[in-house]
């Protein structure tokens, strides 16, 4: 036996009597109050955080903060087991954190990186035109907002919590910077009632926080007393220090985050090709039960070219729909506004008055349509109750009466170019009502004139008399509207093209020469054929439903989605939405280019069976400018919030990594001890006498893992310099797996984790070493 024997031979759980530096600077740990002051300073913090919205977020502010608490009341115990603890406290730390903050449980127990990366983009998006305390209803705002609580107070819990005893007032500092920011930002962007008192009681939890643990009981007093003057002094002087406006411009750095893409529509029909860009990026979000085309505008009036927003004055009230009717077909939608800028407040059908809206809103042109009080951009949120009826065929076809016509006769109108009978201003006409049997009535013309003979004198002529045709075939309103679908079908020689060629009177060469179009063109000769069968109807601009997001329980509406439709008036429903446009249209048929945010994240499913007229999205063909600010709105922002979460995730990264694999060096009692816990996990615990020997003797058929604990005993007990090499250990670890099975393995792994660095010997220490 070697000389060394003897000591071999002494109790594996022998210890040396001398405490290590490392338990020196344990001892000297005062963990209660650590977490006294943590808690003082982080409610604080939490307290006026809240003030950044209304509602305070209460609950979630106060589950954020028991969190965090838990977590530094729990370091010490933590880093005593180990580095797989700690990863997993931190991992169950941190979804708990998210989830309390808002983020969905299904997007945390599913790990949905990309989609709540993009609602914080979002949300970040929003900041620069928030105002604070923020009221509205944009769930991404709030999310971040709580968010940023959330990331403030986990960084000074995790450094608390597992920053090495040997920081000293570093660990301190590095906790407090986040918890003083709870607290600071909030009065930069609020002014707090008596801020020089709050900034006197923040001082002192502040010192309480870097001091209260490192002062020596008997120098409480003394300690009390300095920093009762110092603050007094602060007060004295923060008069004069205050300037009044902020030493740093946080609003500029706000600005980074607005979105780089903005696009702003004019619904204006014009007929022409379509020669602006489609980008695919997204402009609205909307929160609905039920899919729907998302109406701008109603363009209820037709000029004598084309058709265009102007009001209507009615000589009676449109009667409501019926009761069953409202009651089957509402729904409340909230509206997240994008990439876009517009005054138009986008709902669907016929919109009540929103709530929520910053500015408010006030009634638009068109029954059913608001105006915004100021522009609504990125970020702009609000809730607005709708009507959008969905009746079947067979309800419209038992629907034919009776209509109201003075109080639709506007919807039955129409000007028409001036000719050789019209010496005055441009002449209108209005047409009978469907069935009547009545002549065409001139509202606006030379005196004498018939309404028919002005119609039949313009050169909407042949559009009068195929209207008058198609009716004639008709026995109901419903089988009219069919009959003009049939004829704009493609079976009839018409399709989509988005050049179509450029004609005085486009409506007409679409219909009776060229037969090409998009969705204007397919609209527009829709609503006029229509009126001038005697059926109440008119154009709606907007969006139709775009992809449905499971992930956020929401419609993702892009620029592709732009589009323009018919309604036609009928008696128990109202304003019914038709759609002409072929579905071989690139958006309709889903063959366009998919956007590249949707590209980026969980891709969005359309709701499968809904009605093709609610969800195929449709063409593009409105005017839109864009104002370009370096770069694509979807991407960049998308980019912005996956950076922000990706930011959180390395911090905690690097916790973990201080925590876990790069714990400070093991003494040669803590290998040891490690030797024996790994042993006892796997189910193989030593008994009181075991030595290291026998530990040895008993792991001989696998020279590796006998080397592992003969390098661990020679280096304890015979001054030897070398140490377990990485292969070494995990031919040991191997063994303590031998026939446990697949959940042997893994609680091998657990036992004795991977190392990533050899260890070398110092006097008296094991040290990690490249």
């Amino acid at each position: 036996m070697s000389a060394t024997a003897p000591a071999a031979g002494l109790d594996l759980r022998a210890r040396h009597a001398g405490p290590s530096q490392a338990q020196d600077a344990v001892a000297r740990e005062r963990p209660r109050v650590r977490v006294a002051t943590f808690a003082a300073l982080g409610l604080y913090g939490v307290l006026r955080w809240a003030t950044l919205l209304t509602p305070a977020p209460g609950w979630r502010l106060l589950g954020l903060f028991l969190i965090a608490s838990l977590l530094v009341a729990s370091g010490p115990w933590l880093r005593t087991l180990g580095g797989p603890a700690s990863v997993l406290a931190v991992v169950i730390a941190v979804l708990a954190a998210f989830a309390m903050s808002g983020v969905p449980l299904a997007w945390v127990a599913h790990v949905r990186v990309a989609v709540t990366a993009d609602q914080i983009g979002n949300g970040l998006s929003a900041l620069p035109v928030v105002l604070v305390p923020y009221s509205g209803v944009n769930e991404s705002v709030r999310l971040v907002t709580v968010l940023g609580a959330a990331v403030l107070l986990m960084d000074g819990a995790l450094v608390l919590a597992f920053a090495p005893a040997a920081c000293g007032d570093l660990r301190r500092v590095v906790a407090a910077l986040p918890l003083t920011a709870l607290a600071v930002i909030p009065s930069t962007l609020v002014r707090p009632q008596l801020p020089y008192a709050q900034g006197l009681l923040l001082f002192a939890l502040l010192a309480a926080f870097m001091w209260g643990e490192r002062v020596p009981r008997y120098a409480v007093a003394g300690a009390l007393t300095l920093a009762a003057l110092a603050g007094v002094a602060a007060m004295i002087a923060a008069p004069s220090l205050d300037p009044h406006k902020p030493w740093l411009n946080y609003r500029a750095w706000t600005n980074t985050f607005a979105p780089a893409h903005i696009d702003v529509f004019d619904w204006t029909q014009t007929y022409g090709p379509l020669n602006w860009p489609r980008s695919g990026h997204e402009v609205l979000e909307v929160r609905a039960k039920q899919p729907d085309y998302w109406k701008a505008e109603n363009l209820d009036v037709f000029n004598g070219f084309g058709w265009t927003e102007g009001p209507v004055i009615n000589g009676a009230e449109i009667p409501p729909p019926a009761a069953s009717a409202a009651a089957l077909w509402t729904q409340k939608l909230t509206v997240t506004i994008q990439g876009m800028e517009t005054t138009d407040v986008i709902a669907a059908g016929s919109a009540s008055q929103p709530t929520s809206l910053p500015g408010g809103a006030v009634p638009g042109i068109s029954a059913g349509t608001w105006t915004a009080g100021q522009p609504l951009g990125p970020g702009s949120s609000y809730q607005v109750s709708t009507y959008s009826p969905r009746p079947t065929a067979a309800e419209l076809s038992g629907d034919s009466g009776p209509y109201p016509d003075q109080a639709l006769a506007d919807y039955r109108s129409i000007e028409l170019p001036k000719t050789a009978l019209s010496l005055g201003p441009s002449p209108e006409v209005r047409f009978a009502p469907f069935h009547s049997g009545l002549p065409v009535e001139s509202v606006i013309g030379a005196y004498g004139a018939g309404g028919n003979a002005v119609v039949e004198d313009s050169p909407y002529a042949d559009a009068f008399a195929l209207a008058r045709e198609l009716a004639g075939r008709a026995t109901t309103p419903y089988a009219f509207v069919l009959g003009v679908e049939r004829f704009l079908s493609v079976s009839n020689g018409f399709s989509y093209n988005q050049n179509p060629p450029v004609s005085t009177y486009p409506l007409m060469s679409f219909l009776f020469t060229s037969k090409t179009g998009y969705c204007q063109q397919f609209s527009g000769a829709m609503a006029l054929l229509l009126r001038m069968g005697g059926l109440p109807a008119r154009v709606g601009t907007g969006f139709t439903s775009g992809t449905y997001d499971k992930a956020t329980r929401a419609w993702v509406v892009s620029d592709l989605d732009a589009h323009a439709w018919v309604e036609v008036w009928f008696p128990r429903y109202g304003w019914v939405r038709f759609d002409p446009t072929p579905a071989t249209a690139p958006a309709r048929a889903g063959t366009a280019a998919p956007p590249l945010l949707p590209a980026l994240r969980d891709e969005p499913k359309t709701v499968p069976h809904a009605p093709r007229r609610d969800t195929a999205p449709a063409s593009v063909q409105p005017t839109s400018t864009h104002h370009g600010r370096g770069g694509g709105h979807g991407l960049g922002r998308w980019a912005i919030g996956l950076a922000a979460l990706l930011a959180l995730m390395l911090m905690l990264a690097v916790v973990v990594w201080r925590a876990g694999w790069r714990r400070p060096a093991p003494t040669d009692e803590r290998l040891v001890a490690e030797l024996e816990r790994a042993l006892a996990r796997c189910g193989r615990p030593v008994g009181d006498g075991v030595t290291l020997a026998a530990l040895e003797y008993r792991f001989r058929s696998s020279p590796a893992a006998a080397g592992y604990i003969r390098t661990i005993r020679l280096a304890r007990f015979g001054g030897e310099g070398e140490l377990p090499s990485l292969a070494q250990r995990r031919a040991l670890r191997a063994q303590l797996g031998v026939g446990l099975g697949t959940i042997g393995r893994l609680r091998a792994l657990w036992a004795l984790p991977p190392r990533l660095r050899s260890m070398t010997k110092t006097p008296g220490r094991f040290v990690h070493s490249d």
